[in-house]
This record gives C-alpha cells, structure tokens and sequence, in this order.
C-alpha cells in the first residue's frame, strides 16, 4: 500500500490544461480517509511536499506519525512508532507530467488516468489538484483531499532524504 501511495503523493499539485505544471516545490495540507468493504473508516493526516522534477515527502501527522520520503524511484518509510526504516524502490513512475499526460478530462473539474490497471479520479479546482481517489490493492476505498497549497518556496533536496535515527531497525527490500 506504501507503494501505491507514493505513487499517488505524485498528483497531487497545480495543473492546468495547456500547462500540465505551474510549480518548481508545492506543500499541501491532507486529509486521507481509508474505507473498506464492511465501511468502517480509517482517517490520516498531514502533508506533502513535491519538488521538481521527482521529488516527493508525506509526513502523517495523525492518527500516527509516519514519513514517506521519495527522491526518483528511492523511497524511505520512516515509522517512529516502531523505531523502524524502510528502504524500496517504486516500480511506479512518479512523474507528475507523465500522470498528467495519461489523464483525461471525464466532466468538469474531473480527470481520469490509468496506472498499472488501476483508475484513479482527480478533481480540480483551476490549476489545483483538490481530491485523488481509487480503490487500493485491499480494495479498500482511498480518497485523499487537498488544501492549502503553497507555491514555490524553496526546499533543500536533503529534505526529501530524512535521515535514519541510531538504532532503528532498517529493512530494505
């Protein structure tokens, strides 16, 4: 699920139809809600930031703390809670302009695109990415809201590699 979700940390930004990306770093605040089949819900919590070209971080703030950082198709899962790192590779291209380019307008404020057989629906607001939804590999329900974005303000590339703390136990897979 990680996986997917990183993937889908890569919508999420400005987007316009003659230009696919109007932003050089974007933060945005989240809410993420997990439903599954018997419809009980799951509520998370905090934000991400992109940077240009593939760069991508989801710190959850609720209703645990958790880090998922990308820097191309490296990712680093961080979990306090259990003192715990994960390293992997995506197989999925975080590519902004890519996902951009295989979307496709379904109504107004309304997008499609495919990823490795799987359908994920944006809406928008002009040029800003407000809600991503599809159903994950659990079949559960993910839809993920956006607010706040703020544009263009500068952010070191190590912020996108969080360092491992001492002693934690690192996985990579």
């Amino acid at each position: 699920m990680a996986r997917l979700l990183i993937a889908f940390c890569c919508v999420f930004g400005a987007l316009n139809a003659q230009t696919p990306i109007d932003f050089t770093t974007l933060k945005q605040s989240f809410v993420q809600r997990v439903t599954n089949d018997q419809n009980q819900t799951i509520t998370f919590s905090g934000n991400v930031w992109l940077k240009q070209p593939n760069f991508v971080r989801y710190d959850y703030e609720k209703p645990q703390q958790k880090t998922i950082a990308a820097r191309g198709d490296r990712i680093l899962m961080l979990e306090p809670d259990l003192e715990q790192a994960t390293k992997f590779k995506s197989e999925i291209a975080l590519n902004i302009i890519d996902l951009w380019k295989k979307s496709y307008a379904v109504g107004e404020g309304k997008r499609e695109a495919v990823i490795e057989n799987r359908k994920i629906s944006l809406e928008h607001e002009g040029a800003t990415i407000t809600k991503v939804y599809y159903t994950d590999d659990l079949d559960n329900f993910v839809e993920i809201v956006l607010s706040d974005p703020e544009r263009d303000k500068p952010i070191d590339d190590n912020f996108f590699a969080p360092p491992i703390p001492n002693g934690w136990d690192v996985i990579s897979q």
